[in-house]
C-alpha cells in the first residue's frame, strides 16, 4: 500500500517524497487546482482600481465567474460560517502566491509579520463585517514597465 508524504508545488500538484528521491513517475498525481491562474489575472484585470483588496477581488470574480464562485462558497463558506478558512482566505492566499510569480500583475505582498504598514491597513466596520479581521491586505497592480 502507498503511504504517501505529500508535497504540494506551485504548479498544483502533488508528489510523493518517494517519487521526488528516486525519480519514479508512477507515484506521481497531478491534478487541477480549484481555481486556474487565467481566473485569476482576468479578475485582477477587470478591478478597476490601481490597489484593491480581496473584497474587491471577490466582486469581480463572482461576476466574472458565478459558476466557480458558487463552487467555491460552497466548498469553503463565507465568513460567519463559524468556520476558520473560508473562501475569502482562499483567494486571499492565492491572490498572495500569484503575487510573488514572475510576470505577475501584482507586486510581491510584504508579509504582515514583516511589515504591516507597507501592504496592510485597518478595515473599516463594513468591510470587518464581511472580512471579521481588524486589518486587511491591500494587492497593488504593477505600473506598465514596474518590477
Amino acid at each position: 500500500m502507498w503511504e504517501p508524504e505529500l508535497q504540494a508545488c506551485v504548479e498544483g500538484a502533488v508528489f510523493c517524497r518517494s517519487a521526488i528521491s528516486t525519480g519514479c513517475r508512477k507515484d506521481v498525481i497531478v491534478f487541477k487546482p480549484l481555481l486556474e491562474k487565467e481566473k485569476i489575472v482576468e479578475s485582477v484585470r477587470s478591478v478597476p482600481q490601481g490597489s484593491f483588496t480581496v473584497l474587491d477581488f471577490m466582486e469581480a470574480f463572482r461576476s466574472l465567474y458565478p459558476e466557480d464562485w458558487t463552487r467555491l462558497v460552497q466548498r469553503y463558506g463565507e465568513f460567519g460560517e463559524k468556520r476558520r478558512y473560508t473562501v475569502t482566505t482562499y483567494l486571499s492566499n492565492r491572490l498572495d502566491l500569484y503575487s510573488r510569480e514572475p510576470g505577475s500583475l501584482l507586486l510581491p505582498l510584504t508579509p504582515y509579520s514583516e511589515d504591516r504598514a507597507k501592504d496592510y491597513r485597518r478595515s473599516t466596520e463594513g468591510e470587518r463585517k464581511r472580512f471579521g479581521s481588524p486589518w486587511i491586505a491591500v494587492f497593488r497592480k504593477r505600473e506598465k514597465g514596474e518590477k
